[in-house]
């Protein structure tokens, strides 16, 4: 995601910079709190000390399968939220391998 998703339509494009600096953090940042809809696998993500970044200067990076998109956010510069949006009613309760993403 960090590497080749892309941002949301009409959004600046993201300067590769940025995502290496998003690909250092990513050693240290690990799941955290699930959605609270208990339906989708949309996770918090947290850094080293167990906090997540909210707020800030946001970015959206999306990959698209056919039937979710599969969204991360950073925000303040920090990977903060990774979001799967399903297409349909169709629940789906895992993230689709990396293959099986387009962007």
């Amino acid at each position: 995601m960090v590497d080749n998703a892309v941002p949301s339509a009409g959004d600046r494009p993201v300067p590769a910079a940025a995502r290496e600096r998003w690909r250092r953090s990513i050693p240290t940042t690990t799941a955290g709190r699930g959605c609270e809809c208990g339906a989708c696998p949309s996770i918090d993500l947290v850094d080293e000390r167990a906090r997540t970044s909210k707020g800030g200067r946001s970015v959206v990076l999306s990959a698209e399968h056919p039937k979710a998109s599969v969204l991360l956010f950073i925000d303040a510069d920090r990977l903060s939220y990774l979001e799967l949006a399903p297409h349909g009613d169709e629940a789906i309760d895992h993230f689709p391998s990396v293959a099986e993403l387009s962007v």
